[in-house]
């Protein structure tokens, strides 16, 4: 072993691994069903890997999308790069965020969620990402001179389009149209002279 590495599976396939084992065992025997000592051990992995990696059972059907958070937090993080209007900004950033985000095990559940068990867990979780989105969101307006209020309101409704960009999408027979595409339908009800 070199020095300076850790011995031990990588970061991201422990976690990998660890999201395909959860999502295969959710559509064997159930999400209530399916224990954290299940997962570890179909994945190979220790309980204390599992904690170092997802702080709970139901975020393994949300790490690509938990990644996509963090990257669009980055990307309006650079006020540098802002444009005229900040309402763009923000559509923009969740277009590209879109663009580069491979949903997985997000999709899965919102396609499987019957038979998997997990509907009324993963509702309760895409809440909570649609609320970090929208607070993402709504920060970077008010940084772009954006009223508290008006903030508020865009940031939710944008963050409202992600989360239902992504369960249609993945409902939608395959071949399916890019997720991007999608959002930027959502996106584009949010513009439309009805919904004002």
């Amino acid at each position: 072993m070199h020095e300076g590495r850790r011995a031990g599976r990588p970061r991201s396939a422990s976690r990998e691994m660890l999201e395909e084992a959860a999502v295969e065992l959710f559509l064997e025997q159930g999400y209530a069903d399916t224990s954290v000592a299940d997962i570890t051990r179909r994945a190979g992995v220790s309980r204390a890997t599992f904690f170092n990696y997802i702080p709970a059972k139901s975020d393994l059907l949300w790490t690509s999308v938990d990644d996509a958070l963090g990257a669009l937090t980055v990307r309006l993080g650079d006020d540098d790069a802002a444009a005229a209007d900040p309402v763009t900004d923000t559509r923009d950033a969740l277009l590209r965020v879109a663009a580069a985000l491979e949903p997985g095990a997000a999709a899965l559940a919102f396609a499987n969620a019957e038979p998997m068990g997990v509907a009324e867990e993963l509702e309760e979780s895409a809440a909570r990402r649609q609320v970090r989105a929208g607070r993402i969101l709504a920060a970077y307006l008010r940084r772009r001179g954006v009223e508290e209020l008006a903030a508020e309101v865009v940031g939710a409704a944008q963050a409202g389009a992600l989360l239902a960009a992504l369960r249609v999408w993945s409902r939608a027979p395959v071949p399916r149209a890019p997720l991007e595409e999608v959002l930027a339908r959502a996106l584009e009800v949010l513009a439309a002279p009805g919904a004002r």
